[in-house]
């Protein structure tokens, strides 16, 4: 009995320690000091008058540091008369990797926004925790949000106000968090990317443990874990109740006794095995939906989206 309740107070700890692992949320981090600078305005062709430029880069330099993340914005007019769209994404994925991936050699945390004036086409580039918390997954697809918000503000031409909604939207998203099971897929790798210990991890099929609902099965743990100590109190406390002994006599048979001998022979044993199939589908199943991803021309993964306004 004793074992049976030290194996339950470890199995409920442990289901307690899950819960309380899952429930730490990933922070993101600017790695490098030397390309904080690099988060700020690029308008090459002079777009904006200087006034506008100046603020605009004091809003960006604000919010990447209170989300601490690398965030940059990218104004074309002349230099982008003849990109197509796929093109402006390959030009914003290109200008994030220049500034903030390739200095480090790996994916960082972050998100640039692409305005190209000419073709009235927004472009959110994300990279690292940034695909997560800018998630384009059919679930919870706020790339589509925040370009819904920019909309109102390009169409009226008020670009400082779109940079400014753009920064409150980077940090309502951090606020709340990654969306629940958000992962991203890159078609071109046929690699998962997905949050662990803080940063963006990428494998060929995603962990074992990514869809389950630790803490309701947590709750359901502890509920569970309840009940079977309630009841092992019950039962043991049951077999220590006394009770009336019963005369000897009761135990002597007044027959005659007779014995029986009775011999079994086994010919053959015959064992049958079963395999018990423990795979299980980590392909993005299980009921949910994920983003989306690729890989820029610099070999970094990149998440984000946008459309016309």
């Amino acid at each position: 009995m004793k074992k049976r309740i030290l194996t339950l107070f470890l199995t409920t700890a442990a289901v307690l320690c899950c819960t309380l692992c899952a429930a730490v949320s990933a922070s993101a981090a600017r790695p490098l000091e030397d390309t904080i600078p690099n988060c700020r305005l690029y308008d090459e062709d002079n777009f904006l008058p200087a006034e506008d430029q100046a603020e605009i880069n004091q809003m960006i330099s604000d919010v990447s540091r209170e989300i601490d993340m690398y965030v940059a914005v990218c104004i074309l007019d002349e230099s982008g008369t003849d990109l197509s769209d796929y093109q402006c994404e390959t030009y914003a994925d290109d200008l994030y990797d220049a500034q903030f991936n390739v200095p480090y050699g790996k994916e960082t945390d972050g998100v640039l926004l692409l305005l190209n004036m000419p073709t009235h086409y927004i472009h959110i580039s994300t990279c690292g925790l940034g695909e997560l918390y800018y998630y384009n997954g059919s679930s919870d697809n706020r790339i589509d949000a925040m370009w819904n918000h920019l909309v109102s503000y390009m169409r009226s031409s008020d670009y400082t106000g779109a940079v400014n909604q753009f920064c409150e939207d980077l940090k309502s998203y951090q606020d709340k968090g990654f969306p629940k099971n958000a992962h991203t897929y890159n078609y071109s790798t046929g690699q998962y990317a997905y949050a662990y210990k803080g940063e963006l991890h990428f494998a060929d099929k995603l962990p074992w443990w990514f869809n389950y609902n630790w803490k309701l099965w947590g709750v359901i743990g502890l509920i569970v874990g309840g009940l079977t100590s309630l009841i092992s109190m019950v039962i043991v406390k049951s077999n220590y109740k006394f009770t009336k002994s019963l005369n000897p006599t009761n135990y002597i048979s007044q027959k005659d006794t007779r014995y029986t001998v009775k011999d079994d022979v086994f010919i053959r044993t015959h064992t049958t095995k079963h395999r018990i199939d423990t795979d299980r589908s980590s392909g993005g199943g299980g009921g949910f939906s994920g983003g989306s991803s690729h890989t820029s021309s610099g070999g970094f993964s990149h998440g984000g989206g946008g459309g016309h306004w």
